[in-house]
């Protein structure tokens, strides 16, 4: 009885293939609806894309494509107004405001700062900007008046007296009391 139905079905759509109703996927064995020329099935071609679109080389072409394609100045300009109206929308504000709160997040900014500013062409350009400033008529007077304050006076104070630097400032004037000692040595 089993058979007899089974063999049923077969006909059935050998039938339907042969009116051209449904096909047979190549790859994975599966009915499909009929069209012209089609020989695999939607997921099977999916798969097949999916799969070249992995090959290294196509991964490369893809991406200087749409490089060059984002250097070209209207399309930059509509990318930079698209992200701006988007960081402007209150979800967006407040996700990156809490997200910018985490820890985490503080930690990795804290890194990233270290190795920033241990750059020697960023510590040579934060120099050289102090320096600068320093120069300037108003920020000399304003110093020199903020020196003079008896606030800065005891903030210093309470400095000076701390035991770490204390140490710090020993173990300076002892390295420095040596080098003038050798160098009159060498004399």
């Amino acid at each position: 009885m089993e058979i007899f139905e089974e063999d049923k079905e077969i006909k059935q759509l050998m039938l339907r293939i042969s009116r051209k109703e449904i096909t047979l996927c190549e790859t994975c064995d599966t009915f499909f609806d009929y069209v012209p020329q089609k020989t695999t099935c939607d997921e099977c071609k999916k798969a097949r894309r999916r799969e070249y679109e992995q090959r290294p080389e196509v991964k490369e072409r893809n991406r200087k494509r749409k490089r060059e394609y984002e250097q070209r100045p209207e399309v930059k300009e509509q990318i930079r107004k698209r992200k701006r109206k988007y960081r402007q929308r209150p979800e967006v504000k407040e996700r990156n405001r809490k997200r910018k709160q985490t820890p985490e997040y503080k930690a990795q900014q804290r890194e990233y700062q270290r190795e920033y500013y241990n750059r020697p062409e960023v510590k040579e350009r934060r120099r050289k900007q102090r320096r600068e400033k320093r120069q300037r008529p108003e920020v000399k007077e304003r110093e020199r008046k903020r020196k003079q304050s008896p606030e800065y006076k005891e903030q210093q104070r309470k400095y000076r007296q701390r035991p770490e630097v204390k140490e710090r400032r020993r173990k300076r004037q002892r390295e420095r009391y040596h080098r003038k000692k050798k160098l009159r040595e060498e004399e």
